[in-house]
């Protein structure tokens, strides 16, 4: 059992498929070809032709039960009208998670009109994934990326889970000791390559992936995402197969940390449900 907690339908470049619907069944194809029972779709900060809303996923995977649907945030933007909208997912039940993008936004994590999104969290009990670390775009201000502060709302909002997407890369040590710290962190390994991994990058990725499990000392704690399309699904699935964990760590984190945290409530193949 494999669960991608991190994925987009967005298009990225011209080589992506032009329509939603294609990006959707290329996704499918690849879930298959790599073995992935579950992936997690996460809608961008913005909407536009590229970029569907949180609404427009929810209505493309209605009744895919392989599917669900982690709703962006678009915090310069964040007023009662957006408020109202999210409360509305939440509370319909079909929104897994919300999502953050700082960095690519120009935003604090701990900036008080970030703090009604924590809120929503801890209202409807479900995670808030956040961007860290690298951007892939030299307009953006990575300072606001940085995964440290994290603690800070960690420390705060201790009823919401927060996941640091990414890891923090390359903020890699910073991010293992926040998540070793805190009974309220988890970290994805999601998108630390364009497309396929190269030898001498992933040699180091690998280490720093094994280096935190070591560090943080607890299978629970970290997630298998890829965040397809921009890193590819089979090279990520082979990337995961080469890290050094034990047999309890592989488990969590292929499929078990992501089906808990995120209360998806899939049956491994162990016949155990979570």
């Amino acid at each position: 059992m494999i669960i991608d907690c991190h994925t987009h339908l967005n298009r990225y470049s011209l080589s992506d498929p032009p329509t939603l619907r294609e990006r959707y069944a290329r996704l499918q194809g690849e879930m298959d070809e790599n073995g992935v029972g579950y992936a997690l779709v996460l809608s961008s900060y913005v909407v536009n032709d590229d970029r569907p809303s949180a609404d427009e996923l929810l209505e493309l995977v209605d009744g895919n039960p392989r599917l669900g649907i982690v709703a962006g945030v678009d915090v310069p933007r964040l007023g009662a009208d957006q408020i109202g909208r999210l409360s509305g997912l939440l509370r319909s039940g079909r929104i897994r998670a919300l999502k953050l993008y700082p960095g690519y936004q120009p935003f604090f994590l701990t900036d008080s009109e970030v703090h009604p999104v924590y809120r929503l969290a801890a209202e409807f009990g479900v995670p808030v994934m956040i961007h860290t670390g690298d951007t892939y775009n030299p307009s953006a201000r990575i300072k606001h990326a940085h995964p440290l502060q994290v603690d800070d709302l960690a420390v705060d909002f201790r009823d919401v889970t927060f996941i640091i997407c990414h890891l923090g890369n390359p903020w890699f040590t910073d991010a293992m000791q926040v998540i070793y710290k805190n009974e309220n962190v988890f970290g994805d390994i999601s998108g630390f390559t364009l497309g396929e991994f190269q030898p001498r990058y992933e040699r180091l990725a690998l280490g720093k992936v094994n280096e935190t499990a070591a560090f943080i000392n607890d299978p629970c704690k970290l997630m298998f995402g890829t965040d397809w399309p921009i890193s590819d699904i089979g090279s990520y699935v082979r990337f995961a197969e080469r890290l050094e964990i034990t047999t309890e760590e592989r488990e969590g984190l292929m499929w078990r940390n992501a089906a808990r945290v995120f209360g998806l409530g899939v049956e491994g193949a162990d016949g155990r449900r979570v």
